[in-house]
């Protein structure tokens, strides 16, 4: 059960770290969903450079944070279910870009890369863990250590590393 709750601890992290991203540099993200033409805007009003865009951009960054963190430290099927949809979203999203041929996925601001199949396969693949997670009711990070602290140093070690592989795949080799 620690490998799972390790791998779902990943995908909170991962969450945490876009949703960080988009709250500091929502351009990115905002110019995709503008793109996409999200939300659609009516076109008797003037619309702003990125309008409505921007704070769509801001609102599903301030969520991802929120629940990136309250799955990381309190965990549970809701916050788990939560992560799985985001995810499965987040592949709809990266789906219309790759149809769109859109240059960024903007999940991690300015630095994001193109959103390709291994975004998409990374996306339903944390959809997956974290649906698990909710299926096996995974702790938080405080609750689901062991006893035993080099266990937890080695779990605490591989979360954060694997978590910065996903980023980086995410943002350098997408």
């Amino acid at each position: 059960m620690t490998i799972l709750a390790g791998a779902f601890w990943v995908t909170a992290l991962v969450l945490i770290a876009a949703g960080s991203t988009k709250l500091a540099d929502p351009v990115a993200f905002a110019q995709v969903l503008r793109e996409l033409r999200v939300p659609i805007e009516q076109r008797s009003a003037p619309a702003a450079p990125l309008g409505g865009s921007l704070q769509i951009s801001r609102f599903v960054g301030g969520c991802e944070l929120l629940l990136g963190l309250c799955a990381f430290y309190v965990g549970g099927t809701v916050f788990a279910l939560l992560i799985s949809l985001t995810y499965f979203g987040f592949a709809v999203v990266v789906g219309f870009a790759r149809r769109a041929s859109l240059g960024s996925c903007g999940c991690f601001g300015a630095r994001s890369g193109p959103p390709s199949l291994l975004h998409l396969g990374i996306n339903l693949s944390c959809a997956a863990i974290a649906a698990l997670g909710a299926v096996f009711d995974l702790p938080g990070l405080a609750q689901g250590l062991s006893d035993s602290w080099m266990v937890n140093a080695l779990v605490i070690i591989g979360v954060l590393v694997s978590s910065l592989g996903v980023i980086w795949m995410e943002i350098e080799h997408a």
